[in-house]
């Protein structure tokens, strides 16, 4: 009979004594069949049992499954199979050189002459085993690293597959130990494979998974252990932010990308194309939770975008996210011009809110532009993108003049002018004011006087029948007597508009003596009208 055996090189042979009854020579007597294990390949070496000790048989038969196969005496061999494998070695035992599954079965020693009174058959049964040689582990979904190490990605359902080849079949088992856990059985069984699953896994789940194959005939026991990770992504987007150097003109560039395992890959890019000539190089990644990055100024400029990208294993399809930094170069802004009041305090403020990183504002002073040391006398306070500078007790000797707000991040540098001039007390202020307000007055008052003047007739006669927009001429003259006069009445005209109106008077007026040289005089008034 024929078995598939699978390859073995060294074995160790175990004998294993099995109380079967076999036969019997008599009914006292029982026949013990002894189990003999082989490895195909191997030689093995059969004793005869029924051989007296010290004494020299003479004829020696070995049958396999109770057919006489070999028989040997002390001068020839007989063979009654066409088997050049088999031979007798120490005058009785049968030696089965390269063993193969044809070889199994049982096989009995028989031992004469007639002399041997008692003899005790052993049957031997010849045993083919194999393996276990090794064990495969499958782990899917997984991903094995260049270490052998296995990953797969937190909630997740992983299956566990080991296998080997044993003849007979082999016994399988799982075991699990995390790293801060004892060992721990998961699963055991027959055959030629043995799976379980862990569905949802977790980080607490990584650490080593062992499978033991083991051949219940030989003992024979192999394990094959791998290590498991469990990767997990952060549970934030990559975070980016800048900063001033140790170096002024230094511009430090932070990203981070923590919470995840294991460590991300960092890099840090150009977000938009170089303008012109300019050609910064910025290449810089690593595998870590924060990559800082150090640029100088030459290659830096106002407006531009440098990218942080993160890529993590547990991110789908390992997908890139980034995050951004712009840069903006510094504009400071205040009040360029400041009046103080002697003998007292005055403050000085600059602010510079767009500029990316945030700049550092100094306060310089004179046509040297000396930097302003913070004391009893310059007061120097820093806020968020803001710096006032307080300058006590003024003195238009010793304080007044220009000062600077200098404003610098990695980008540029950019100063405000700022001219700081001092009066001698409040009253001479309060003077000035009233000395203004009175020019205010007194020009006021003389440009209403002039347009008064100007418009003289038409603000005063603007309601009279003498309006200077009437052509109305009208002349009354005195007669000498009474009745001409009432009798000529009806013929006096006016002209109005270049035509005769007749007037109509009802009043009679008293001629006096003393009126009489003032008709006279208004005479040649009347001609001159008559004539026009």
């Amino acid at each position: 009979m024929k078995r598939k055996m699978w390859g073995a090189a060294i074995i160790t042979v175990v004998v294993l004594c099995q109380g079967v009854p076999s036969r019997a020579t008599d009914a006292a007597a029982e026949v013990v069949t002894v189990d003999r294990l082989a490895t195909v390949g191997e030689s093995v070496v059969l004793s005869c049992n029924n051989a007296a000790v010290n004494a020299s048989p003479g004829v020696t038969e070995w049958s396999k499954d109770g057919k006489l196969v070999l028989r040997h005496n002390s001068t020839s061999t007989e063979k009654f199979v066409a088997d050049s494998r088999l031979a007798i070695v120490n005058n009785s035992a049968l030696q089965i050189s390269n063993v193969s599954g044809s070889d199994e079965g049982v096989y009995l020693c028989n031992v004469m002459p007639s002399d041997i009174q008692e003899q005790n058959q052993h049957p031997i049964k010849l045993v083919l085993v194999s393996g276990p040689d090794a064990v495969s582990i499958n782990i899917t979904p997984a991903v094995v690293l260049l270490n052998g190490t296995y990953y797969t990605i937190q909630g997740s359902e992983v299956t566990y597959t080991c296998s080997s080849q044993s003849y007979p079949a082999q016994e399988l088992s799982w075991v699990f130990e995390g790293l801060a856990s004892k060992p721990l059985n998961i699963t055991s069984g027959n055959g030629t494979s043995l799976s379980f699953k862990k569905i949802n896994i977790i980080p607490i789940d990584q650490g080593n998974y062992s499978c033991s194959a083991r051949n219940p005939v030989s003992g024979k026991t192999v394990t094959s252990s791998i290590a498991m990770l469990v990767y997990y992504r952060p549970s934030r987007a990559p975070r980016c932010s800048s900063q001033t150097g140790n170096n002024a003109s230094d511009l430090l560039l932070l990203c981070s990308w923590t919470g995840g395992y294991p460590e991300p890959t960092l890099q840090w890019k150009h977000d938009e194309e170089t303008p012109g000539d300019w050609q910064p190089v910025l290449s810089a990644s690593a595998a870590n939770a924060s990559l800082d990055v150090t640029m100088s100024r030459t290659q830096l400029h106002d407006g531009q975008v440098l990218k942080c990208v993160g890529e993590h294993p547990a991110v789908l399809s390992r997908m890139e996210l980034p995050c951004s930094v712009k840069l903006k170069a510094p504009y400071p802004e205040g009040e360029p011009m400041i009046t103080g009041i002697s003998k007292q305090n005055v403050t000085l403020t600059c602010q510079d809110k767009d500029a990316r990183p945030p700049p550092k504002i100094t306060w310089l002073r004179g046509v040297r532009q000396e930097e302003i040391v913070p004391s009893s006398k310059y007061i120097i306070s820093q806020g968020e993108a803001v710096s006032t500078l307080v300058i006590t007790n003024c003195s238009k000797e010793s304080d007044e003049g220009f000062y600077f707000c200098r404003s610098e991040n990695p980008v540029g540098v950019r100063e405000l002018e700022v001219h700081f001039s001092i009066k001698s007390s409040a009253y001479n202020v309060g003077g000035l004011i009233g000395v203004v307000l009175a020019i205010v007055i007194v020009g006021s008052g003389g440009i209403i006087g002039a347009v008064v003047y100007l418009n003289r007739e038409r603000i005063f006669l603007g309601h009279s029948v003498w309006s200077e927009e009437r052509n109305d001429v009208l002349m009354l003259v005195d007669s000498d007597d009474d009745a001409p006069f009432e009798d000529d009445v009806s013929g006096l005209t006016s002209l109005t508009n270049g035509n005769a109106t007749p007037v109509v008077n009802d009043q009679h007026t008293t001629r006096d003596d003393h009126e009489e040289p003032q008709v006279h005089d208004e005479e040649p008034q009347e001609k001159d009208i008559t004539d026009t």
